[in-house]
């Protein structure tokens, strides 16, 4: 409850931020889609992809007529699946996530908008299970609760007369391991550090912007 607790207050305090700039230039809009993720790093040994959604709001403020700042509100479901035979095992990590995003628009006359987008992602664990075989343990106590990433995408809009309809490609690699083992977990696993597993997630999803 503290967690999502401060997921709110940091979505507020973000909205807060953005609310004087309701002008020309500003859009908000709703996106979800699919969610690649797996696992990167040194221990990120025997993984697959693992398919999940993510999906939230967004604002989008026209800095220029080229940058734009994009920040975000996503529900975003991680983790991987294990490469093992005859097994089927996976650990799914769900978070709130909040990108800050620096957007670069490549101006045309047509009605086709193109975009690159990256910037930082802040994400807030709700959720943590190893699954396998049907059996389910949650394993939240020994994850972060929190998770730094870096994003970095691509997408292409369709000018309507209210908004925008688009399709984006997007790429977050996190910046730290996910696991929070204290030390006598760590002596019983026979580790001197935390494994070297951080979260790796490709995702497509499509949106709706309103244009104020």
């Amino acid at each position: 409850m503290k967690k999502f607790t401060f997921a709110l207050m940091m979505a507020a305090v973000m909205l807060l931020a953005v609310s004087p700039l309701f002008a020309k230039g500003m859009m908000f809009g709703v996106k979800g889609g699919l969610n690649m993720a797996t696992g990167t790093g040194t221990d990120a040994t025997d993984l697959k992809m693992k398919m999940g959604i993510v999906g939230g709001v967004f604002m989008s403020y026209d800095i220029t007529e080229i940058f734009a700042v994009q920040p975000e509100l996503l529900y975003s479901m991680k983790g991987a699946s294990y490469d093992i035979p005859d097994v089927d095992a996976s650990m799914n990590l769900n978070y709130f996530e909040i990108p800050l995003l620096l957007k670069v628009n490549f101006p045309t006359e047509g009605k086709i908008k193109p975009s690159l987008y990256a910037g930082p992602a802040l994400g807030i664990l709700m959720s943590a299970k190893s699954e396998a075989e049907g059996a389910s343990e949650d394993i939240k106590d020994y994850m972060k609760t929190m998770d730094i990433g870096i994003v970095a995408g691509a997408g292409i809009g369709y000018q309507m007369e209210k908004g925008m309809l688009f399709l984006e490609g997007r790429y977050e690699i996190g910046m730290s391991t996910v696991s929070d083992l204290t030390d006598d977990e760590l002596a019983a696993e026979d580790l001197e550090t935390q494994p070297d597993l951080k979260n790796s997630v490709i995702s497509i999803m499509v949106g709706y912007g309103f244009a104020f």
